[in-house]
């Protein structure tokens, strides 16, 4: 007597055990298992580079909009002391005031620039003085450079309304650089934001678990076992039938 015993679904069952508990490790993980070639990992290693000279570059770029910022506000501060230099000019220059109160004028007039150097000198960001300076932000594939003039008013005289006059109108005109400076800093940070943005998304494509698929995967690995446990209970049924009937 020889029973039908030549087809085994044991073989396929047990290779879909074994795909569904890597699919379910995907799944837990997140991570896409397939990335164990050299090539797919070469890829993903160059993206994350890129990433992180990005991220660097964000941060750099970030750091020089705080530098252009404290700086404009030195400058601003320094706008408002020259127009009291100016009008401090202006009423030392009347005819009418006696010496007494022109060495008044001029000791104030004296004072107020005393305190505009000190603004110059206090200006500073992690300890580097920032007017008369020359930062340069890299940004990764490229850099911004601003170029801050130490614009001392040492040099100021109250009786010289013209040269007070023209150093406001250099302040002015480093107010508007360090602007446009910033403006760009500005328009780096979105870009490299977008940047990342999409590298990240295209290194997560490349090595990160596409859940909804990998759900897919497992459900189809759990409907082939159970097909595979019916196929082996109906085996088992016609084997004792089978049985019972020889043995009578």
């Amino acid at each position: 007597m020889q029973l039908n015993t030549q087809f085994s679904p044991l073989p396929q069952m047990n290779a879909e055990v074994s795909k569904r508990d890597k699919t379910l490790d995907k799944i837990a993980a997140s991570v896409e298992l397939k990335m164990e070639d050299s090539s797919s990992r070469t890829i993903a290693d160059m993206l994350q580079n890129q990433i992180s000279s990005m991220s660097q570059g964000l941060m750099n770029a970030n750091d020089g909009i705080s530098m252009m910022q404290i700086a404009d506000g030195t400058l601003t501060s320094l706008s408002n002391q020259t127009q009291k230099l100016n009008d401090l000019s202006v009423r030392y220059n009347n005819g009418a005031l006696n010496a007494s109160q022109k060495e008044g004028l001029q000791n104030e007039f004296s004072r107020t620039v005393e305190s505009m150097q000190q603004s110059i000198e206090g200006s500073s960001f992690n300890g580097k003085s920032l007017l008369g300076s020359t930062p340069t932000f890299s940004l990764g594939d490229s850099s911004i450079s601003a170029s801050i003039p130490s614009l001392s008013p040492s040099s100021l005289s109250i009786d010289h309304q013209d040269a007070i006059q023209a150093y406001r109108d250099a302040l002015n005109q480093t107010r508007s650089d360090i602007g446009s400076t910033t403006n760009a800093l500005v328009s780096a940070t979105d870009r490299l934001l977008n940047q990342i943005s999409e590298t990240s998304a295209a290194k997560s494509q490349m090595a990160d678990t596409d859940i909804a698929n990998a759900v897919k995967d497992f459900q189809q690995s759990n409907q082939k076992l159970d097909m595979s446990q019916i196929t082996i209970a109906h085996q088992s049924d016609m084997l004792r039938q089978n049985v019972t009937r020889l043995l009578g």
